[in-house]
């Protein structure tokens, strides 16, 4: 543990300890403490003003970097962390907001776009809000409502494959069996259009129990261009469906 780390801890829990009190001598503690904070953490935020290209802006950067640190001793807790690692975080949010608010979005997304981002707060503190308009009210309920579609979607095809090989498993062993029974194949083998046969069944075993499950209403739970009628759809629909849930409830167990 460094010497400026160890001075670090001592200066903040100095200004920790110092009073409410609004008085100019408990003032001027707090201020020396802090001075001596800032001086002892002053080689970071030049190195950090230069990580984050700030340089022309360094009064800017030691600015922003103060409002970090009045953060950082006051949301401090020594338990879970040395204040030298937990007051880097801060001084990296408040030059990266600083960076966002005075030039283009460096994130890819928003170059792209040419997106540039800005302080709602100061929008607000001038009554002006003509450089902040929200073109589509609804963008991010679509988005949240298109992801959760897609992982309900990924989770259910991941839920299919592992019931579907089961099945192909119970059946190519059913199969073995019986052609064995009937000499027709060697011991433990299936025949090839056998085997094509279960692909096709479980690829349309799919495609009803995915259209069941995801359709937009119920009239198009079902497929009418099927020789299965829409019973018989229900019933493989609620069968599989079946087998699915209890595959959950075992992995869960498990």
């Amino acid at each position: 543990m460094s010497a400026i780390t160890d001075e670090l801890e001592r200066e903040v829990a100095a200004i920790r300890t110092l009073p409410d009190a609004q008085d100019s001598r408990t003032e001027h503690r707090r201020n020396r403490h802090f001075a001596r904070i800032m001086a002892l953490i002053a080689p970071r935020v030049r190195h950090f003003t230069r990580a984050y290209g700030l340089l022309d802006m360094a009064e800017d950067a030691r600015q922003a970097c103060a409002i970090g640190v009045h953060r950082a001793i006051g949301a401090y807790d020594p338990a879970r962390a040395r204040f030298t690692t937990f007051v880097n975080w801060q001084l990296r949010c408040e030059l990266q907001a600083l960076r966002h608010r005075v030039r283009m979005d460096s994130r890819a997304s928003a170059v792209k776009v040419g997106a540039r981002t800005v302080s709602i707060e100061s929008l607000a503190a001038r009554d002006d809000y003509s450089a902040f308009e929200i073109e589509d009210e609804q963008a991010a309920e679509r988005v949240e409502a298109d992801c959760a579609a897609r992982l309900a979607h990924e989770a259910f095809d991941s839920l299919l494959a592992q019931y579907e090989q089961r099945m192909r498993i119970r059946a190519e062993r059913e199969l073995a069996r019986e052609a064995l029974r009937q000499r027709r194949t060697k011991p433990g083998t299936v025949h090839p259009q056998e085997a094509d046969s279960i692909e096709r069944a479980l690829a349309n075993e799919r495609a009803i129990v995915t259209r069941y499950v995801f359709a937009e209403g119920d009239d198009a739970k079902f497929d009418p261009d099927l020789p299965l009628d829409n019973e018989k759809q229900r019933q493989i629909s609620r069968r599989v469906l079946r087998n699915l849930r209890a595959q959950v409830d075992a992995a869960t167990l498990n």
